[in-house]
């Protein structure tokens, strides 16, 4: 324990009762943190609103505090040009977290939801999820199936794609985990891998859902579509995606979104028509952050839409992966 830094360090986690432990972080944060604490006081003036498209729902969210995640600028000269606020020397005074593995749980500063964590690596190492998806499925059966764990591809959602972390959100604030079985349509199942592979089409969003009970199972399973992405596209980079990671009655689900473009168009317009969304995980989950009123109140079904289908993967290459010749 003497490489980490105790200052930093809420709790460690033993193997038992993370939801717990995680939940008195939270208690403890919003007592002794006073960034938190005033955040959290404006989580609750936030506005929600539900939209229909195409019979599946939308929500869209007007939050403020997270004007600077949705405008942060990612390109690699700005990322250069400033410090890592994910690395532990640089958190803010008063944030604490719990040590997990080689990680730091810790709360989320500018929140989406009620108790909205970000699991920082305790090393600076870059955004890339290939050697990590095992741990993201240990640790969403750590959470409980109280829980949904995030990821943000560097280049669609990573506000921080030079350090490696991942969210977690509670159940039951996102449309998609309630509208899954209403969606997907089998493309594989194996005994082998002891593993189904479903996908899905809603509103534009295009994604692959990853189902079983076994740990290793669906690290071979996304390890095969991690794979049959990159040849599609004809990269060796890690593809555009987003991860969505939560426990069902069906077992471990795996949702993967590939993308296409990181934001759309609407979002770099220099008139009155721009329209400040940067979809990430929580977007193409079904919940979709404004942090300007206006945008709020002028997003309708047909724009939702246009935006899904314009950052999500073309139908063509997802029919590629699908059915490769």
């Amino acid at each position: 324990m003497s490489n980490h830094p105790t200052d930093k360090i809420y709790a460690y986690f033993n193997g038992k009762d993370l939801n717990g432990l995680c939940n008195r972080l939270l208690s403890q944060q919003i007592k002794t943190w006073p960034q938190l604490m005033e955040n959290y006081e404006l989580l609750k003036k936030t506005k929600t609103r539900t939209i229909s498209c195409n019979g599946f729902t939308v929500k869209i969210q007007h939050n403020p505090g997270r004007v600077t995640s949705t405008l942060a600028d990612t390109r690699p000269e700005a990322i250069e040009g400033r410090p890592c606020f994910l690395c532990l020397s640089n958190l803010p005074e008063g944030q604490k977290g719990i040590l997990y593995r080689d990680f730091l749980i810790l709360c989320n500063p500018a929140p989406v939801f009620y108790h909205h964590l970000t699991i920082n690596s305790i090393g600076h190492s870059p955004q890339q999820i290939e050697k990590y998806i095992g741990f993201l499925l240990e640790l969403t059966k750590d959470l409980g199936d109280g829980w949904i764990t995030l990821y943000n591809g560097p280049k669609c959602g990573a506000s921080a794609p030079d350090h490696l972390h991942f969210q977690a959100i509670p159940r039951g604030n996102t449309p998609l985990e309630k509208e899954l079985n209403h969606c997907k349509k089998i493309i594989m199942s194996s005994s082998t891998l002891h593993a189904f592979i479903y996908y899905g089409d809603i509103q534009g969003r295009v994604f692959f859902i990853l189902e079983g009970n076994e740990t290793q199972a669906l690290e071979a399973a996304f390890g095969g579509l991690l794979h049959a992405l990159k040849s599609a596209l004809n990269t060796k980079d890690e593809p555009m995606l987003n991860i969505a990671c939560l426990t069902r009655e069906e077992g471990l689900n795996l949702i993967v979104f590939p993308r296409s473009r990181h934001r759309p168009h609407v979002f770099f317009r220099q008139d009155e028509d721009r329209i400040a969304i940067s979809p990430a995980v929580i977007e193409m989950t079904g919940v979709i952050v404004t942090p300007l009123e206006r945008d709020f109140l002028r997003l309708d079904a047909k724009t939702v839409e246009s935006i899904y289908t314009e950052v999500s993967m073309d139908k063509k290459t997802l029919e590629a992966i699908i059915n490769p010749a």
